[in-house]
C-alpha cells in the first residue's frame, strides 16, 4: 500500500507500524504550517487489505469529502484531506489488467428488483444503497449511471467468462487507486469514481471481509455511517471505551478502603 501526496512522490506504508502525518518535524509526512504549535495530526495503519486512519488533533480531516473526527477505514482508491493537502491510498500490487474486448457500454437496466446476496456482484459503499450487492451474471450486468455530469459512468459484465469493467470512453476511474479505462476485475478490487465507491465480490469467494458492511460482526470503524454530531457523543464514548478500567479502579479503591478500615478498627 502507498499514500500518494498531491504533487509529490508516494510514500510506502510499512507492513508493521504506521505512517504519522502532521506539522511536527518528527512526523513521517510533514505538513506546511505557519503556526508555532507543531503537532501530530493523524496516522495511517496498514492492516492487510485495508488501512485505518486515526486522528490525533482537532485539524479538519475528511475522507471522500466526509468529515472524520476519530477513526475511519481507508480502502484503495479512497482520498483523505487535511486542510488543503490531499492524500490517496493506492494498492500498487493490484494493478488493473486491460481487457481485450471491444469498447461498449451496456444500457442502463432497471435495478429496482435487483437481488441481494452474499455471493457475487458489486458491493455498494454509497449513501443511498450502502451495503447492497448488485448482481452480475451471464445474462445481466450492472451499469453505473451517475446523476452528476462531473461523475464518470461505467458498466460491469461478463465478457468471455471474465468480469470486465468498461468506463466511458476517453475517461478514467480508479481501480485500487490506479487509473483505468477498461479492465478485468478480481475479487476484492475497489472501484472509485468522483462520487461513487464499490467493492468487487466474485463468484466462488466469500464476501464476508471483517471490514465489509455485510460482515455480521463488523464494528463499523468508519465514521461514514455516522449521521449525528460526534461532539455530543464524546462523554458517552469515553465511558463506553473505558468502562472496564473505571470498574477495575473503583473496585480496587473499595478493597483498599475496606482493608484500611479493618486495620484501624
Amino acid at each position: 500500500m502507498q499514500v500518494e501526496i498531491q504533487n509529490k512522490e508516494p510514500v510506502n506504508l510499512p507492513l508493521l507500524g504506521h505512517v504519522i502525518i502532521g506539522t511536527d518535524e518528527d512526523c513521517d509526512i510533514v505538513l506546511a504550517s505557519d503556526s508555532d504549535d507543531k503537532q501530530k495530526v493523524c496516522s495511517v495503519i496498514h492492516d492487510k487489505s485495508t488501512c485505518i486512519l486515526e486522528i490525533f488533533s482537532d485539524y479538519d480531516v475528511s475522507i471522500n469529502g466526509l468529515p472524520i473526527s476519530e477513526m475511519a477505514i481507508l480502502h484503495p482508491g479512497d482520498s483523505f484531506s487535511i486542510g488543503d493537502d490531499v492524500f490517496k491510498i493506492i494498492d500498487e500490487n493490484k494493478l488493473p489488467k486491460l481487457c481485450n474486448s471491444a469498447f461498449k457500454l451496456n444500457k442502463t437496466k432497471d435495478l429496482s428488483n435487483h437481488l441481494i446476496t452474499s455471493v457475487s456482484g458489486l458491493r455498494s459503499y454509497n449513501t443511498n444503497s450502502n451495503g447492497e450487492l448488485y448482481i452480475i451474471g451471464n445474462e445481466n450486468s450492472f451499469t453505473y449511471k451517475p446523476s452528476d455530469e462531473n461523475d464518470t459512468p461505467f458498466s460491469v459484465s461478463y465478457i468471455n467468462e471474465r468480469l470486465t469493467l468498461l468506463c466511458q470512453k476517453d475517461k478514467n476511474i480508479k481501480i485500487n487507486g490506479n487509473n483505468a479505462n477498461y479492465a478485468l476485475l478480481e475479487n476484492g478490487d475497489y472501484i472509485t469514481t468522483e462520487q461513487a465507491k464499490f467493492c468487487v465480490e466474485s463468484p466462488g469467494t466469500s464476501s464476508f471481509s471483517k471490514y465489509s458492511p455485510s460482515h455480521p460482526r463488523n464494528i463499523q470503524l468508519s465514521e461514514e455511517y455516522h449521521t449525528e454530531e460526534t461532539a455530543t457523543k464524546k462523554p458517552e464514548q469515553f465511558l463506553k471505551k473505558n468502562l472496564w478500567w473505571l470498574t477495575l479502579t473503583i473496585g480496587l479503591a473499595a478493597i483498599i478502603a475496606t482493608l484500611y478500615y479493618i486495620k484501624n478498627h
